[in-house]
């Protein structure tokens, strides 16, 4: 992670490490590095939006940019429109997942990808070392940005949904904008909920991180699929017939009809083995990568895989998305389970059993001997049996440790020892 960017774009508490200035700033870094021309601008329906983007788009048009605005819509969508209006950029005001009070700054090329963190260090230096402009950009309105991208999805899947039955949590986010209008044109019947555009309530309770708000809005009706994005939409949580599905088993059931490049699956250091033996039984492989969709996308990009995914619901299916895309998701996956207006099986894995803890902590912790240690020690316990993960978050201040083994009951052992540490380290 660089000083401002983390797995994800720049990201924080509104007001906090994230202000006005500092979107000011980016937007006229963002002008240093890539130059005059056209840059795509949208963002999420958080309450700290508005302010984020006037100060972005004042410092892009001090720089000179020509700005596209697009208003609320999801982050693969504003990929997309930098793609379709060959724009030097696009730039995604959200914080995804996170809660109300947090935002962010998401830059992707003209080519709808993720900066690298080379990228990202140079527009940090840009930040540090402000270059005076005097140039003065422009500002227009993509009326219709909606409606494009609505378009975009119905042509992609091209699929008859008729007799297909949705029921979409849009965790009043940016999915609020398309989802519904997406899938109704292609024939299926829609339920939604959590649509208005209400971003003091955004990823509260619902979405894509609390999946059993629409497995318990489906009880009592004969809605088997159920659907749930976050804020921004490029995540994606799914419910079978009573049941919230493990992001590996739908990233699984997202392939099994398609034509994988190499018979590859993308996937990251958290993928649970038995997604690894199923498509090793078809046929296929799975090749990791670090955590985080902006790994998965940069592998496929440079090998030319078109599936990867990772257990938290970030789902690409290239080259029709570059970046995680939960609506496009889930309208292939309805497309996959639904054939003539009937609902087929969904396969679900056999999971090995696979826990995570979160735990505040400074980064620092991860280059201390005695954590160094520990990570060494049950690493070497779990050799042949299991997996140990332990990582910074990208996006919190926090440790994530995860542990898979076939023993379910080392695993409580194993978290329980790095829990300990780390909150007697905060003490």
């Amino acid at each position: 992670m660089g000083k401002y960017f983390g797995t994800d774009g720049i990201r924080g508490k509104y007001g906090d490490n994230l202000d006005a200035d500092l979107a000011y700033k980016v937007g006229l870094a963002i002008v240093a590095y890539f130059g005059k021309g056209q840059v795509v601008v949208g963002r999420d329906t958080r309450v700290s939006g508005p302010e984020i983007q006037e100060s972005l788009v004042s410092g892009l048009k001090r720089g000179g940019a020509e700005v596209l605005t697009v208003g609320i819509l999801p982050t693969p969508a504003i990929a997309r429109m930098a793609i379709k209006y060959n724009a030097l950029c696009g730039i995604v005001i959200s914080a995804s997942h996170n809660p109300p009070e947090y935002n962010g700054i998401k830059i992707f090329d003209g080519n709808g990808v993720k900066l690298s963190e080379e990228q990202e260090g140079s527009i940090e230096y840009y930040i540090d070392n402000p270059t005076e402009m005097r140039a003065v950009g422009s500002v227009r309105e993509i009326a219709d940005a909606q409606k494009q991208y609505i378009d975009y999805l119905v042509e992609t899947v091209d699929y008859d949904m008729t007799g297909a039955k949705v029921w979409l949590d849009c965790g009043y986010g940016a999915a609020s904008t398309v989802a519904k209008q997406a899938f109704e044109r292609l024939g299926a019947s829609v339920e939604i909920e959590n649509f208005k555009l209400r971003g003091e309530k955004i990823n509260c309770g619902c979405g894509a991180l609390h999946p059993d708000y629409v497995l318990h809005s489906m009880v009592g009706t004969d809605y088997k699929l159920g659907f749930a994005y976050d804020g921004d939409a490029d995540r994606l949580s799914f419910v079978f017939d009573g049941k919230v599905m493990d992001g590996d088993s739908v990233l699984y059931n997202i392939g099994r009809e398609m034509q994988l490049k190499d018979d590859v699956v993308v996937g990251t250091i958290l993928s649970n083995t038995a997604l690894e033996r199923r498509l090793e039984k078809d046929g296929r492989r799975l090749v990791r990568t670090p955590v985080g969709d902006k790994y998965i996308c940069d592998l496929m990009f440079k090998k030319g895989y078109n599936l990867g995914g990772e257990q938290s619901g970030h789902y690409i299916v290239y080259p029709q998305a570059t970046t995680g895309d939960g609506i496009m998701s889930s309208m292939i996956l309805t497309k996959t389970l639904y054939k003539n207006g009937k609902l087929g099986e969904f396969m679900e894995l056999n999971l090995f059993p696979q826990k995570a803890i979160a735990e505040y902590a400074d980064q620092s912790i991860m280059y201390e001997k005695e954590m160094i240690g520990l990570i060494e020690d049950y690493t070497a316990r779990l050799a042949g049996i299991g997996r140990l993960i332990v990582r910074m978050s990208g996006t919190e201040p926090k440790v994530r440790v995860m542990c898979e083994c076939e023993d379910a009951r080392k695993i409580d052992e194993v978290l329980a020892v790095f829990k300990k540490y780390i909150n007697t380290r905060k003490s």
